[in-house]
């Protein structure tokens, strides 16, 4: 028995590009028809979407609700994309009776691109600062990178427990994470009438940082954790802090890359590039921690295209925005004959080959078929009527689907 997923979810580059031909004739194809995920309109959306690539089509269950679809299209130059997808949100509050649309913790917003959830999520900056470096791109879009992990697992969890002022869960967290309170250093180093007094001084000067500023820089604060010692620090960010062995040392020569290695391993060096990234992630606010270990970690409203393969959400707010992507292996604007196709464009179509066309066609099915109750497109655009005018076409939308606000 061999089992093979849809195709039509196909959005990477690796892979045979059409699976399902190499099973042979005579051998059976069972087929799932009956979609047990998303109403009825966003199974016709989703049924139009393939057709043009495999014809299949699938069937709504019995007891499923009608489902709201619609296309919100805008110029491209819109210049507050957050406000225009805000009033959208409202105006789906309104058309589906559900309130939940106009928060945004509510909604799972989908992007093409990380740094399009940075910035309307608020962690543009640090995002930003070790983007520009391509040994640290990788870990940045997981969070996996010891030198974030220091903020976002270690200092975050304090903050919020020590604000909270709930005294337990702070020694709990400290507990399990800091060097004060191992027990070679309760014994060496506390005071024998107090030993706790290192803990309180670290958090209150933490605290006393008001790290929730967009004046408080991720520095200001990793200074305050070596001064206190209250966590380890990584090797990639030893060097912007003092200790006793010396003045801070800036060299690329004298830093480890511990991205790179096991973590009891420090014997390679990093590279200027990545000690410059730090250094600029460094200035930027703390207070983006939060959000952007929301966002690594699947728990916050934002999502990419690409990621969400096989997930489901209540209400899906889809944005296709071409002139804020920095890729080129998918196109939107062509997809809705907004942008001509290029002679490559048109070779891949004629030959029934993978293209850019049919992965943004694979994709943009992905992305709406992960909707359980409603769904809302927002198409940025340097030509609205073309957009419109071709989801009317392709009989994606129908008229009374499609607003511009």
């Amino acid at each position: 028995m061999g089992l093979f997923g849809d195709t039509m979810q196909r959005i990477f580059l690796d892979g045979h590009p059409e699976l399902e031909r190499l099973v042979p004739d005579g051998w059976a194809h069972p087929v799932k028809r009956l979609n047990h995920r998303s109403p009825q309109r966003v199974i016709a959306l989703g049924n139009v979407l393939r057709a043009p690539i495999d014809r299949q089509y699938q069937v709504a269950r019995d007891d499923s609700d009608a489902g709201v679809v619609r296309l919100f299209v805008a110029s491209s130059d819109t210049p507050d994309k957050p406000g225009f997808e805000q009033r959208v949100r409202d105006r789906m509050a309104e058309l589906c009776s559900d309130a939940a649309w106009q928060e945004e913790a509510e909604v799972k917003t989908l992007t093409l691109e990380h740094h399009m959830a940075a910035s309307r999520r608020g962690f543009l900056d640090m995002f930003q600062a070790l983007d520009r470096d391509s040994r640290l791109s990788t870990g940045l879009r997981t969070g996996d990178i010891a030198g974030l992990r220091l903020f976002t697992e270690r200092v975050a969890p304090l903050v919020a427990a020590a604000r909270a002022k709930d005294a337990f869960a702070v020694m709990a967290h400290l507990r399990a994470t800091s060097p004060l309170l191992k027990r070679a250093a309760v014994v060496q180093t506390t005071p024998p009438d107090d030993p706790l007094r290192p803990v309180r001084a670290g958090v209150e000067a933490l605290l006393a940082l008001n790290p929730e500023s967009p004046t408080t820089t991720f520095l200001a604060v990793l200074e305050c954790v070596a001064k206190y010692q209250l966590f380890d620090i990584p090797a990639s960010l030893r060097p912007f802090v003092a200790d006793d062995h010396g003045p801070e040392a800036t060299s690329a020569d004298a830093i480890i890359d511990e991205e790179k290695l096991e973590p009891d391993d420090e014997t390679v060096e990093v590279s200027p590039a990545s000690l410059e990234a730090w250094r600029a992630f460094l200035e930027t606010p703390f207070r983006q921690t939060t959000p952007f270990a929301e966002y690594v970690s699947d728990r916050g409203p934002f999502g990419t295209h690409q990621g969400v393969k096989g997930l489901e959400f209540e209400r899906v707010l889809v944005i296709l925005d071409d002139s804020d992507a920095r890729g080129f292996l998918f196109s939107y604007e062509k997809l809705f004959e907004a942008k001509p196709l290029s002679d490559t464009d048109r070779k891949h179509l004629a030959d029934a080959t993978d293209g850019g066309i049919n992965r943004t066609r694979r994709l943009l099915y992905v992305t709406c078929t992960r909707a359980r109750k409603s769904l809302a497109l927002v198409a940025y655009t340097q030509d609205p009527d073309a957009v419109v005018a071709a989801a009317l076409r392709n009989n994606w939308f129908c008229s009374d689907e499609i607003e511009r606000l």
